[in-house]
């Protein structure tokens, strides 16, 4: 897939972001793909630029692979001998969240669940009567239907799912392996290994355009800019602490000044802060001046719960 990264920065930037359910696009196929439209018996090629609508199933035979990208900006890889179905993309305006349901019959995915950060994000990748979810991760899952079982790898961000009763969570960097109506041993969810964990890095580098990553960093010098580090989740129960980091970039090298606006009336004044947040959707505002009197600001959404189930 040498082209694959110009391709998907191309279609997104032309798709752009909207508060609305996001269109599903096939922007890359390699080798043999078929779709299956929803209510049809019959399978036909796939070709890039289709559109997934609900119920539609597509499969990436052998030797094969295929790019999905949501005009929000989700991503997922399709696999080699791997068949999903689109479960459906919902948008709840009230609490800007955008909720993806994919089904998967078997195989593996590489999935960037990801919005912008004025919108929230619930992606659940369901497996016969399991499941995996995330509010925001970059992960691998490999599906075994004839096990009844899943493993999924967390490179960014974390997942969660339940067994019985019992809410299983696979932090980022770690793997998990579920089993369907067995409970998790404290062996099947650990630390990823590092060369699984080098080979998943390479895939989300090559697809790119990365949501979740925070990086912001170069030397003085060009224009100042600002971004919003440190949070580990946007979403979580009310009261909801939660961590900031203002990341700077540019200008003279030199900040004059950092301002913290929690949406609540509250406010702070350093770099890094800490802020609980009561029930409600909140918009932080992040504003920086340097010595020379440019200034940058950068914002990001927070929403705490009565019940995030997340």
């Amino acid at each position: 897939m040498k082209h694959l990264l110009v391709v998907v920065l191309v279609v997104w930037s032309s798709l752009g972001w909207a508060d609305d359910a996001s269109i599903v696009r096939i922007t890359q196929i390699d080798g043999n793909v078929e779709i299956r439209r929803s209510g049809a018996h019959d399978w036909k090629p796939a070709k890039e630029g289709d559109v997934l609508d609900r119920g539609d199933r597509l499969a990436a035979k052998d030797k094969s692979a295929a790019l999905l990208l949501w005009s929000n900006g989700s991503m997922v890889k399709v696999y080699p001998n791997t068949e999903i179905a689109l479960g459906g993309v919902n948008f709840d305006l009230e609490k800007k969240m955008e909720k993806t349901i994919l089904d998967m019959e078997k195989g593996r995915i590489f999935v960037k669940a990801q919005v912008p950060e004025h919108l929230f994000c619930e992606f659940k990748v369901r497996m016969g009567t399991l499941y995996v979810a995330t509010q925001g991760a970059e992960c691998a899952v490999a599906h075994d239907p004839d096990k009844k079982s899943y493993t999924a790898w967390s490179l960014i961000g974390g997942l969660i799912t339940d067994v019985g009763t019992e809410r299983i969570r696979i932090d980022e960097g770690h793997q998990g392996t579920i089993r369907a109506g067995i409970k998790p041993t404290k062996g099947d969810v650990t630390a990823m290994g590092e060369n699984i964990k080098q080979s998943l890095t390479k895939v989300s580098k090559d697809l790119g355009g990365s949501l979740l990553t925070e990086d912001l960093a170069g030397a003085a010098g060009g224009k100042l800019a600002a971004k919003i580090g440190g949070v580990a989740n946007r979403r979580g129960n009310a009261p909801f602490k939660v961590n900031f980091k203002a990341m700077i970039k540019g200008g003279s090298g030199k900040i004059k000044s950092i301002t913290w606006d929690f949406g609540d009336g509250e406010a702070a004044a350093t770099k890094e802060a800490e802020h609980t947040f009561t029930q409600g959707l909140y918009v932080i505002i992040l504003r920086v001046e340097d010595e020379n009197g440019d200034k940058a600001s950068a914002q990001t959404s927070i929403s705490a719960e009565a019940e995030c189930g997340c």
